[in-house]
């Protein structure tokens, strides 16, 4: 639903920040077009807001927070829990993991590794799987006014809006700012997760929890992969037809 213009510029002027459409997208490192387009319709896109208030060295979080629709954020702000900072990692961060621990000479060989960047490729659905408490797709899609089926492929596109982020949180009682994390607005440090708690929440984890965890997020790549190598055969099967 993005941001009211009047806001926004009311936003601007209680900060003392520039006004001008050109000034602030050579802030922002955005198309003046771009901008002036969201400005003359009335509604400006929360990225905007938060690559200001970055650009200020102000938090994007309390930035949000002084606008209507999200008001409510900060208070809502709380510690990620381990199954939202498992859905922020990949694959391939937990299977090094168990690699590390198979062996001393495979650990020091990985001693390197940096963890995945937040958020991954499929960041928001494994997100929405994590904290959701039995029925949280169809309760986000009624309060969104969504079909299920545009969710669904909101979820598989890996977006979603920030302001049904933040209602996914609520509905499913966790911060409300770990959604923002997962759609990619904010960062982690941003939201205020603690320094390394993806790394101390994968050392943490026994054996068995982290094997599942490798077989869950296997298994979804496998079925995207599968998907991928289906359309790609049914468009190959196409063109030989025409052929």
């Amino acid at each position: 639903m993005a941001l009211s213009a009047q806001e926004f510029n009311d936003w601007l002027l209680a900060h003392h920040l520039p006004n001008g459409t050109s000034d602030l997208s050579k802030l922002l490192g955005l198309n003046r077009a771009t901008l002036n387009k969201q400005r003359l319709r009335g509604r400006v896109s929360e990225t905007v807001v938060v690559g200001i208030a970055r650009a200020a060295k102000m938090s994007p979080v309390m930035a949000l927070a002084e606008f209507e629709q999200y008001r409510g954020i900060v208070a809502g702000v709380q510690p990620p829990t381990d199954a939202e900072m498992l859905s922020q990692m990949t694959y391939v961060d937990v299977t090094v993991e168990l690699l590390k621990r198979s062996s001393a000479d495979i650990a020091r060989r990985l001693a390197g590794f940096e963890m995945s960047d937040v958020p991954h490729d499929d960041a928001v659905r494994e997100w929405i799987d994590a904290v959701d408490p039995g029925d949280l797709r169809r309760q986000l899609a009624t309060r969104a006014g969504l079909q299920l089926s545009n969710l669904s492929a909101l979820l598989t596109d890996n977006r979603l809006p920030p302001e049904i982020a933040v209602a996914a949180a609520d509905l499913a009682g966790t911060s409300t700012v770990s959604g923002l994390v997962a759609i990619g607005l904010i960062t982690p440090e941003e939201a205020d997760w603690p320094l390394y708690c993806r790394e101390n929440c994968l050392g943490q984890m026994n054996d068995l929890a982290l094997i599942d965890a490798a077989e869950a997020k296997l298994k979804q790549l496998r079925r995207k992969t599968k998907k991928k190598v289906d359309a790609e055969a049914t468009l190959q099967s196409f063109w030989e037809t025409l052929g």
